[in-house]
């Protein structure tokens, strides 16, 4: 699982870019090789005038296609980070579930529905 994270419009300490990235990686750190890359894209919308601008958009490859994307906004990046993290994980859980149970239904082995 390749980890990348961009920062735009300023800089970030790396300690707090080092703990963002530990975050994403245990995060997704349970579904393994179903992850083929993570980007996660943050940046100040609002620049120097404060207020709720911190923004992290984390897009999530899968294996063997397609891509899951989440963004969340907050006063602070840790903030936004951690939420994107939470929400972008609960659509890959549930796109994986999805996938498991499509195969599971339609099991080629058995040559009938799974489920009847």
């Amino acid at each position: 699982m390749n980890v990348d994270i961009r920062v735009r419009h300023g800089r970030l300490n790396p300690i707090l870019l080092e703990q963002l990235e530990r975050r994403i990686r245990f995060t997704f750190a349970r579904f393994g090789s179903r992850i083929r890359r993570i980007v996660a894209v943050l940046e100040d919308i609002n620049g120097p005038r404060g207020g709720e601008d911190q923004r992290c958009r984390i897009e999530v490859t899968m294996v063997p296609s397609g891509m899951i994307m989440a963004e969340a906004t907050d006063n602070e990046v840790a903030s936004a980070v951690g939420r994107a993290v939470d929400r972008v994980g609960r659509r890959v859980r549930d796109t994986l579930n999805r996938r498991r149970t499509m195969r599971v239904r339609t099991n080629p082995r058995s040559g009938k529905d799974a489920m009847s």
